[in-house]
């Protein structure tokens, strides 16, 4: 089941959990022990205190008789953490526990091979080994009472199971002597990677294949028999007989064993030794206590983080757990040991033990109705690690008589339950008996529950019809099981996986295909449902069994484009195979170059010099002027426009090792500009490659700008000096520009009207980025300007969401306030709160809220809730980490609370970029999934209120719709756009209308949310200069022409006066304006001179005479005049 399959209905539940740091335990005794793995060479990862958790989902799944699989997912101040915690009823005499191993000592092998090699229905790696060496594990093994080896040094903690089939956590030592013919020595070692000095160590058939330990002074002795078959001063390899045991002695032991003559007899015996007298069935080494006797144990690290594997017991010792927590990924940070303790206790634990982990953990179960076990977590090291052992599940077999069905789609991508009317959705059953074992099932019957959703035909594929919720049912006689099916809203638009194919021959590549309703709802769409056409002779295409499709290419340095249908809608799939490295410059010279820097304060300079190949040139800097973020440019004069659809761009670069980033900017032919990485960290001295992929979306052509280091880091100061060469594109075959997608106006944001005249107000203002140095700067007038065309609408409160400020100096917030008193005064409330350049430069929001106060705000205004969240270090994690909890709770409480109609979430960080670079937006994707899951979800248990997200930060106007919820990106006051200026860059603030007594929606789910919320609107205000109109200063009767305007403002920026700004139209008393079935009765009515659509600029002339159009935004008019003729 999928971990995230039941998060929108599970984070509503939290966790409060203060885990409190501790003293760090002294050095452990034993030398050999490592916190984390065995492997000494995977990283190291310390955090700090981990605060409140939240608990975002958790789902528990029966996969055996007594044998439960949890899965977890939690934030808190640390990080994300996932987790599965497997759950082993010891008394269930259905279900048993016992040591996995390959049959070796030394050999190793992934846990899923070692559970399907034993018949275990589920499994946990087991104990630290010694890896990439012998592979021995350290600690004890013992199987079916048998002693298979002993423990490594000090590490003689193990789990296991005794006679009385309870769990045990003890210490286990190897007691066991050596029968010579002159006397009797102690046994040291057995099956073991190292033997103790002085000492005699056994090894038997099932020790392997691997080298036996050997030292300065060391003897062999092969016994077969009973006798002495060989001796050698030198240790072997390789296996050895049932029917034989090598001895091993070093030092004193190789003396003594030296006393045996071939044909002697020996004899060894050996048990071991339990300090709680038990008679174990089988044990596992591990290297910590965790949890004794209920607590966790006092003094193990709570710093270092990584992915953990333990294994626990109830205090009867009839229950066991066992957990597995991810880490060194995105998704999950890991685990410390005191973290650890802390779950176990959580989960029922009254004793645990930490077990390997690293890129050692993991946890592998059988499914119901499935036949093999899978991996359950997400390994660190991307796959399963070869383990030496482990500890598996086993259950008896079962009547193989259908005792239950699973029901589950075909495809497993997110969302697969759901479909768009007139589509369809494959699904399967899976039959297992009472104890989960698969049982093959076929002559299925399915039904749709309600049948006016959809219908099923024999195959299990559901043919969807109408919107809403249904049940899929399978039957097979009269064991049934079912599944949720969503039907939601028709389709509006599709998009594939990839918006580009860059492929190479022999590499094939997939893709699949998404649908969306007009709110943002998305679903997965099988193949059946589309429709494919392209160039047969360049690439092929099949459609695979999960729904997908997988390409293969035939002709290098061909191209074509893949146009996909689905009912009416259409989107297209360019295909290059091939890539062609064009030169673009060589450094020869300092032509078409020029240098710059950022602040004033840097020092930089430009010369030729001797490059790799011929000239270079070499940019010098100076970092040590500032402590605010400093870079040196080498940009192009004029830009240098590069051929073709570039994918990658890259140079030669000579590095002094500072460690600098090295970055480049772009502009494609929208005018947006883009940031990208050649290099996070210059730390390399010589020569060297580096290069950077071109993000999907980019308008082609693209225009190189700029290449530079920078410095982000106060405290790294430095100077020196780069040189570059040889910059470089790589270029596919030229392929069809495939159009980019129209936007589709969203009618949240009011065009050709104002906001309604019944509804309260509020203004949000953003990224103006001005600085106290410069108080006449066009950021600052553009900014007063914006503020007092606030004051002259009157809202009731102004929001400035974030970069106010360019840098965070104390001085720059004492004249952000200077501004604001200014221009705004007591006039209403000011809320403002903190963006990423609220921070830049002094690293903190010390000196912002020694002027403001506030970071985050929470309050109710008629009936609306707001919470004014603090994203300054691009993550609401990392910035105050209480604040997602209150969002939650508040969250909560508006859902039930009969005062609270609507929910206005405001964060400087958009939850997506608009912008194809994904720079502008939330670093952390997983909580800006969380933040989008809550809201939807928040919507849905609320019986349809409001909700919106309102961000800043990527210089532009967007507003999509995501799962039901309007996410609304309002344009930079001051700071230069990112964006094309025809799709939403352009200076703007907003002005937001909230209807005081709305009607919820009645929303349970994306299949009733069939229209547009309208409790809120926004007016979208450019700051401009001027406004312009293009047009025909007559037009003839029966012709149409295109009228359109642009808006002018500050440093020379014109843009399409349209969508995303709210714009008005009006006309002389003869002319009808508007769109759609009243446009066209209009035009046939009579009665106008001509007729006039906003929406796509189309003049209609009818009759003879002149006609006015005159265009409105933000208080600014022109117009024109039109004879018709």
């Amino acid at each position: 089941m999928s971990r995230k399959g039941l998060m929108s209905f599970l984070v509503g539940v939290l966790i409060f959990c203060t885990f409190s740091p501790v003293v760090q335990a002294e050095p452990s005794p034993i030398g050999d022990t490592r916190s984390a793995s065995s492997d000494k060479s995977e990283p190291v990862v310390t955090v700090g205190p981990s605060g409140k958790t939240i608990l975002t989902n958790e789902e528990t799944t029966k996969i055996g008789p007594g044998l439960e699989l949890t899965t977890f997912e939690r934030f808190d101040g640390r990080g994300w953490l996932n987790g599965e915690v497997m759950t082993i009823d010891l008394e269930n005499e259905a279900v048993s526990t016992d040591l996995l191993y390959p049959g070796e000592i030394s050999d190793t092998k992934p846990v899923s091979e070692l559970a399907k090699q034993h018949g275990a229905v589920a499994g946990v790696n087991g104990d630290f080994f010694d890896i990439n060496n012998t592979n021995a594990p350290l600690g004890t093994m013992i199987q079916d009472g048998e002693m298979l080896k002993g423990p490594q040094g000090s590490h003689t903690l193990t789990f296991g199971v005794d006679e009385n089939g309870l769990g045990n956590l003890s210490r286990i030592f190897l007691e066991g002597t050596v029968q010579l013919p002159s006397s009797s020595v102690e046994l040291a070692a057995l099956n073991q990677s190292s033997i103790p000095a002085d000492g005699i160590g056994l090894y038997t058939s099932v020790w392997g294949q691997a080298q036996r330990p050997s030292a300065d002074h060391v003897y062999e002795v092969l016994v077969r028999d009973g006798v002495v078959e060989s001796v050698s001063d030198q240790v072997s390899s390789g296996p050895i007989d049932e029917d034989s045991f090598v001895l091993v002695g070093r030092e004193e032991g190789a003396l003594q064993l030296q006393e045996l003559s071939v044909g002697e007899s020996v004899t060894v015996s050996y048990a071991p030794k339990v300090d709680n007298d038990s008679i174990m069935d089988y044990a596992i080494g591990g290297n910590a206590i965790l949890v004794n006797h209920g607590e966790v144990t006092a003094g193990l690290d709570d710093r270092t983080t990584a992915p953990r594997s333990a294994v626990g017991l109830s205090e009867n010792g009839k229950k066991m757990f066992l957990v597995v927590v991810d880490g060194r990924q995105t998704d999950s940070r890991g685990m410390t040991l005191h973290e650890l303790g802390e779950l176990m206790v959580e989960f029922g634990s009254y004793q645990a033990l930490n077990i390997d982990g690293g890129g050692s953990s993991t946890m592998v179960a059988r499914m119901p109705g499935e036949s093999d076990v899978e991996v359950v977590n997400s390994p660190s090291d991307g796959m399963e690690r070869s383990v030496p052992n482990g500890i598996g599940i086993f259950v008896e077999d079962g009547s193989g008589e259908l005792n239950h069905f699973a029901v589950e789609t075909v495809m497993e991508e997110e969302h697969s339950h759901r479909v768009f009317p007139g589509l369809t959705r494959s699904f399967i059953g899976k039959g297992y008996d009472e104890n989960f074992s698969p049982v093959n099932v076929d002559s299925i019957k399915w039904k749709a529950l309600p049948a006016d959703v959809g219908s099923f035909d024999e195959d299990g594929i559901f043919y969807a019809r109408k919107s809403g919720k249904a049940v899929a049912q399978a039957q097979v006689r009269s064991t049934k099981g079912t599944k949720e099916i969503r039907v939601l809203g028709e389709l509006d638009r599709i998009e594939t996986t990839s918006s580009y194919l860059g492929m190479e021959i022999g590499r094939n590549a997939d893709f699949s295909i998404n649908g969306f309703d007009k709110n943002g709802y998305s679903a997965p769409i099988e193949a059946r449902d589309v429709n494919l056409e392209y160039d047969q002779t360049v690439i092929e295409v099949e459609e695979n069994e999960n729904g997908k499709f997988t390409v293969i290419p035939l002709e290098n340095g061909e191209s074509t484009t893949i146009e996909v249908t689905v009912q009416d809608k259409v989107v297209r799939l360019p295909v290059t195979i091939g890539l062609e490295t064009v030169d673009i410059s060589e450094f020869e010279t300092e032509d078409g170059w020029e240098f710059t820097k950022y602040p004033a304060d840097v020092g930089a300079s430009m010369e030729l010099v001797e490059g790799r190949n011929g000239n270079g040139i070499q940019l010098s800097y100076d970092f040590t002027t500032t402590t605010a973020t400093r870079a040196a440019y080498l940009q192009g004069s004029p830009m240098l426009e590069l051929p073709g659809d570039v994918q990658q761009l890259g140079l030669w670069v000579h590095s002094d090792g500072n460690g600098a980033w090295l970055r480049t900017v772009l502009e494609d032919a929208s005018g947006t500009r883009y940031t990208l990485t050649l290099a996070d960290e210059v730390d390399w001295t010589g020569w060297q490659y580096v290069e950077t992929n071109l993000p999907e979306g980019i308008q082609y052509p693209v225009k190189l700008w700029r290449i530079y280091p920078v410095e982000t880091d106060p405290n790294s100061q430095y100077t020196g000096s780069l040189i570059f060469d040889d910059l470089t594109v790589k270029v596919p075959p030229a392929v069809d520009e495939v159009e980019s997608e129209e936007v589709t106006p969203d009618s949240l944001i009011v065009e050709n009207e104002g906001i309604g005249k019944d509804r309260w107000k509020f203004a949000v203002l953003n990224d103006s980025q001005f600085v106290a140095d410069s108080p006449n700067s066009q950021q600052v007038q553009m900014a007063r300007k914006a503020l007092r065309e606030i004051v002259a609408q009157d809202p009731e409160f102004l929001v400035i969401n974030g970069d106010l400020v360019d840098t965070a100096w104390e001085e720059d917030f004492e004249f952000a306030k200077q501004v604001l008193d200014e221009e705004v005064g007591d006039a209403f409330p000011i809320y403002y709160t903190p963006g990423n350049h609220e921070i830049v430069g002094s690293g903190s929001l010390d000196n912002f809220l020694e002027v403001f106060g506030e970071n985050r705000y929470t309050f109710d205004h008629k009936r609306t809730r707001f919470i004014l969240l603090d994203s300054s270090t691009g993550s609401f994690r990392t910035s105050d980490f209480d604040q997602l909890i209150e969002l939650k709770e508040s969250l909560n409480d508006a859902a039930t609370n009969p005062k609270i109609k609507n929910v206005v979430v405001l964060g400087h960080h958009p939850t997506r970029d608009p912008l194809p670079t994904n720079n502008s937006q939330l670093s952390d994707r997983k909580e800006a999934e969380l933040i989008e899951n809550w809201l939807t979800d928040f919507r849905e248990t609320s019986n349809g209120k409001g909700a919106i997200y309102l961000s800043g930060h990527a210089h532009t106007v967007h507003l999509e719709r995501v799962e039901g919820v309007p996410y609304m990106v309002t344009g930079s006051a001051g700071k230069s756009p990112y964006g094309s200026p025809a799709k939403g860059g352009f200076y703007a603030w907003t002005m937001f209308g909230v209807d005081p007594t709305p009607m919820p929606e009645k929303m349970f789910g994306p299949e009733s949310s069939d229209k547009n919320s309208d409790w809120v609107q926004a007016e979208v205000r450019p700051i401009l200069e001027d406004i312009s109109i293009d047009g025909p200063g007559s037009i003839s009767v029966g012709e149409t022409a295109t009228i359109s305007a642009e808006g002018h403002q500050a440093g020379n920026l014109t843009f399409p006066l349209s969508y995303p700004a709210s714009v008005s139209w009006e006309g002389s008393e003869d002319v009808f304006i508007g769109t759609g079935d009243a446009l066209e009765s209009a035009k046939s009515s009579g009665k106008y001179t001509a007729t006039f659509n906003p929406v796509n600029g189309e003049l209609t002339a009818l009759k003879n005479g002149w006609i006015q159009l005159e265009v409105l935004s933000n208080e600014m008019k022109a117009h024109i005049d039109i004879e018709i003729e």
